[in-house]
């Protein structure tokens, strides 16, 4: 793309985020004679009219998370959006293939992406471009959320960051009181369940191809419901069985469904304020959540030579 002047929107506690990548962004672009503007995402809010007004693209410098925050203040416009892959699992990296190395990404971005419109997920008020899950896995997300704010130490090591998570999950799991779920359609019930994962992505969770068919241009959600859980055991044994044997089980109406929109409550109304949800990786409420596909919904720059195309 021929850009003159774009924001690198930048998380400072990223993962993979340093001072010195961020400096190397601002010479690659000053080497090319784009002019490039920076805003810690921590510190000033996102002005989405600005924005739109003053550059021709803006590149996200963090995690899901930081590109969950940016899309949310984006959504609807013109402006092109880049993942720059600096958090602890970059799942729209991964789904777009866009390269770890830093100079090898932004050479991509800069010469070989193109603009093009995708579809999110949109539960109650806030939107996601990868999942948002219901029951156990966010109430993982509030407790990682609440640790990482009483812990001071940052791990700097991503992939010691990421086995604590992982050892963390576990530990977490142990303690979690699994609820009756039910989803919806048009105030009929579909299903019942434990946990339910609403998937725009392919990958859920880390390089885990647990939707391998969906895609952000497809016209609906792949949804899996794990539905007999009681400990960590039931739920790993429903992830493999996800991942290995998913030609099997995606026709299974009992373990995938497909749809547009859905509302989520517990089957015991009195408990809906107990179970959390969650969207890329960022604690977003209670339920009762209402899930929808909002298609064209931003623009974002995409790999197209890896990119999935939706499915017939």
């Amino acid at each position: 793309m021929n850009f003159k002047k774009v924001l690198i929107i930048y998380n400072p506690k990223s993962g993979r985020f340093s001072e010195k990548k961020l400096s190397y962004i601002l010479s690659f672009f000053k080497l090319k004679n784009i002019s490039a503007d920076i805003l810690n995402i921590l510190e000033t809010s996102i002005e989405k009219e600005n924005i739109e007004n003053s550059f021709d693209a803006v590149l996200v410098a963090g995690g899901d998370g930081s590109l969950n925050h940016v899309i949310n203040r984006l959504a609807y416009s013109y402006m092109p959006i880049a993942h720059l892959p600096m958090g602890t699992v970059n799942l729209f990296a991964m789904e777009n293939k866009t390269p770890h190395y830093l100079k090898k990404a932004l050479h991509e971005i800069l010469n070989t992406y193109k603009p093009i419109k995708i579809g999110l997920g949109q539960a109650n008020e806030r939107f996601f471009f990868a999942m948002t899950g219901i029951g156990l896995d966010a109430f993982i997300v509030k407790n990682m959320e609440e640790k990482i704010r009483n812990n001071k130490r940052r791990i700097y090591n991503n992939s010691t960051k990421y086995i604590s998570y992982i050892l963390n999950i576990i530990k977490m799991t142990k303690k979690y009181k699994f609820y009756d779920l039910c989803m919806e359609k048009n105030t009929e019930k579909i299903t019942c369940a434990k946990e339910i994962i609403v998937s725009n992505i392919r990958y859920y969770g880390g390089p885990f191809k647990i939707f391998p068919k969906n895609s952000p241009l497809d016209d609906r959600f792949h949804i899996r419901m794990v539905k007999n859980a009681s400990g960590t055991a039931d739920v790993i044994f429903s992830i493999l069985k996800s991942l290995i044997f998913y030609e099997k089980y995606s026709n299974d109406s009992d373990f995938y469904k497909k749809d547009d929109e859905v509302i989520i409550t517990s089957t015991d109304v009195s408990t809906d304020k107990l179970i959390y949800y969650q969207c890329d990786g960022e604690l977003a409420g209670t339920l009762p959540v209402k899930i929808k596909k909002v298609r064209n919904a931003v623009t974002m720059l995409i790999n197209p030579r890896y990119f999935p195309l939706p499915q017939q």
